[in-house]
């Protein structure tokens, strides 16, 4: 069964504008880019069928359930299932275990209790207010179960869970079978999921909800080894773990980055750029626009042609302060690359303010040529986690071909030249006038 065919007509009132996102958004990835560079402006190089990863929010997984504190979750990481507009991503692991619903009774997934527990506690547990804004309410096409049984009305959620039918969808990476086993189908449990009594395996494989309906009383699920089991497990089992699915608004994702090690900063100041390096990994994390933050400004202070090692001059105001707050800059090409990046102001100390003055020294390597210098008000918030940051501020500039030492000589020159023209013109009157 192909769920893109069956949905063309919904896909197109969807992209239209009529209706939000759906969860059959399949498209492999919306565009390309092959710049190869480790900081990337939006999500067009991210890959869906499960070829690329993101890291966003954070949940419980190392350690049990009665050791969970707010300070011990850890960074989620997601499969990207497909990236058309926005990023349809499923939970790399089982990250809880939670009944599909909280009474033995035949029930569709607008009703069941799991559905409520997902888009409340598990959405709060697992995101901030900012993570929470980029995820979208997504329009959920529930389809009856295999053996006929009625899955309810659609819904619109912004967390869910896969259904039988997406997980047979090789767009999205999934075998086509549903009694194939192993392959991407497999998911392992967490030390936190297995601590909630989840059925898991010695190599740490578990058993996941579906969505969809199966027989009376029950809801299908996946078994450990990948198989689909369509005629499900009892709704009220608390053997079945829970896999999140999501759609996140690609407008909100500023630009990413390797999800360990992929931000690389000079010590705070004149001298933070640092040339990015190139990237051919998988795994990613996000810079979300933070909408809660003040409208970041900033102007060159002085001439936009800049000596090749000179420094170019800004001003600034709208910057956030505090823990992990940085006023950074993104050197890009013509073509939109970013060649360097740094936090060239420091606004984590007690004293920081949200305005003044800042410098970037020109990096030595970079050629004579027009850049665009991207300047923004930034959280660092580390490998595996989500920054923050403002909107972004797109400044024109020149480098010119010159150092100092070449302008100097050429003011000397020219001083010369024009000495030299005025002497042999004082000679030239002083001569004719001597003539008569």
């Amino acid at each position: 069964m192909n769920l893109r065919k069956a949905f063309l007509s919904m896909a197109a009132i969807l992209m239209a504008g009529l209706l939000p996102f759906s969860a059959f958004q399949k498209t492999l990835c919306a565009g390309s880019d092959n710049s190869g560079k480790a900081i990337r402006s939006g999500t067009a190089h991210i890959a869906g069928a499960m070829e690329s990863n993101i890291y966003f929010g954070n949940y419980w997984q190392s350690i049990k359930s009665e050791d969970a504190t707010e300070d011990n979750k850890e960074p989620v990481k997601w499969r990207v299932l497909a990236n058309d507009g926005s990023l349809f991503v499923v939970s790399d692991k089982n990250l809880d275990c939670v009944e599909y619903n909280s009474s033995a009774e035949t029930v569709t997934w607008e009703e069941c209790t799991l559905r409520k527990w997902l888009n409340s506690k598990f959405l709060d547990k697992a995101f901030t207010a900012q993570e929470k804004n980029a995820v979208l309410e997504s329009l959920v096409v529930n389809e009856d179960g295999a053996k006929g049984s009625e899955a309810g009305a659609d819904t619109y959620d912004k967390v869910y869970l896969l259904s039988i039918y997406e997980v047979i969808d090789p767009e999205l990476g999934f075998p086509t079978d549903w009694k194939d086993q192993g392959g991407t189908r497999v998911a392992l449990n967490t030390e936190y999921t297995k601590s909630k009594r989840a059925l898991t395996n010695p190599d740490m494989s578990g058993a996941w909800w579906l969505r969809t309906p199966g027989d009376a009383k029950n809801a299908a699920n996946v078994f450990n080894t990948g198989k689909v089991f369509v005629r499900g497990g009892n709704v009220n089992n608390f053997i079945f773990a829970v896999r999140p699915a999501m759609n996140i608004d690609t407008s909100k994702v500023l630009f990413t980055s390797p999800a360990e090690g992929g931000k690389i900063s000079g010590e705070p100041g004149a001298d933070a750029m640092k040339e990015v390096g190139s990237y051919t990994g998988s795994d990613w994390k996000l810079t979300i626009k933070d909408d809660t933050r003040p409208v970041f400004e900033a102007s060159v202070s002085g001439s936009k042609t800049i000596l090749k090692d000179g420094a170019v001059k800004l001003k600034y105001k709208g910057a956030s302060v505090g823990a992990n707050e940085y006023v950074s800059a993104m050197i890009e090409d013509a073509e939109g690359n970013i060649l360097y990046y740094g936090n060239i102001v420091d606004n984590t100390s007690a004293d920081a303010k949200d305005s003044g003055k800042a410098a970037i020294n020109v990096p030595a390597e970079l050629t004579p040529g027009n850049y665009k210098i991207k300047v923004f008000s930034e959280q660092c918030n580390g490998d595996f986690k989500t920054d923050l940051a403002s909107n972004i501020v797109t400044l024109n500039i020149t480098i010119s071909k010159y150092k100092s030492a070449d302008r100097n000589l050429l003011i000397g020159i020219s001083a010369a030249i024009v000495a030299a023209a005025c002497v042999a013109t004082v000679l030239a009157v002083r001569k004719k006038k001597h003539a008569l």
